[in-house]
């Protein structure tokens, strides 16, 4: 009896059960494996769409930090050597202001004291190249230098203010020399404008910064 049953049931009391519940030992059918392949399918697509924005905003907030460290920088040297502006000996006095322009602006100072200003680093030029989108930095006339780049069109901005706090509004020619005498305080705008590097992304990573610089000696 118990060898007729085995064989009927080859899995003895286990397939007796597995086939009271209409199940028997062949395995999947082709829909359990449909339904477990979509069911797999959309785990793992939910879990590289969750990847790939962790990984993605990392980048984002990786370049924008680094935009913002660039013309944070590039606002302190900037600061710094304008501060200088007109710095020099009594005998000797320097012009501080020797162009004035939105988007322009030259300084002079005879940081050794030796009564002129040619040597490095004594007249600075800073201007706007809208052909590189930079912010160009020049010293004793030379080649402008980038310093920073993906500046926005517009937005590089110089305002300049005089001993009582009045705005010198500089023509499109720049200002005129009796003017530029005048001038104690130069405000500076920096918007830098970066592509995102998510390709979903519209819109692009900006980075602002403001100063305002008053020149130590006019």
């Amino acid at each position: 009896m118990e060898r007729w049953r085995t064989a009927q049931f080859p899995l003895g009391h286990l397939g007796a059960a597995l086939r009271r519940h209409g199940l028997d030992a062949r395995g999947a059918t082709l829909v359990e494996l449909l339904v477990s392949t979509l069911f797999l399918s959309i785990l793992m697509g939910m879990s590289y769409t969750f990847a790939r924005a962790a990984l993605m905003s990392a980048r984002v907030q990786e370049v924008k930090s680094e935009a913002q460290e660039v013309t944070v920088m590039a606002l302190d040297i900037l600061t710094r050597e304008l501060r200088m502006a007109g710095c020099g000996t009594a005998a000797k006095p320097v012009a501080a202001v020797r162009a004035a322009a939105a988007e322009r602006v030259e300084v002079a100072s005879d940081l050794n004291g030796d009564g002129d200003t040619a040597d490095s680093n004594e007249i600075i030029a800073y201007s706007y190249d809208v052909t590189k989108q930079s912010l160009m930095r020049a010293t004793g006339g030379g080649s402008p230098q980038p310093l920073v780049r993906n500046i926005a069109r517009n937005g590089l901005r110089f305002s300049y203010f005089d001993a009582s706090g009045a705005e010198i509004v500089a023509g499109p020619a720049g200002m005129a020399t009796g003017d530029r005498g005048r001038v104690r305080r130069i405000d500076v705008i920096l918007h830098v404008e970066i592509p995102n590097p998510d390709p979903w992304a519209v819109a692009p990573l900006t980075s602002n910064v403001a100063g305002s610089i008053t020149l130590r000696n006019p």
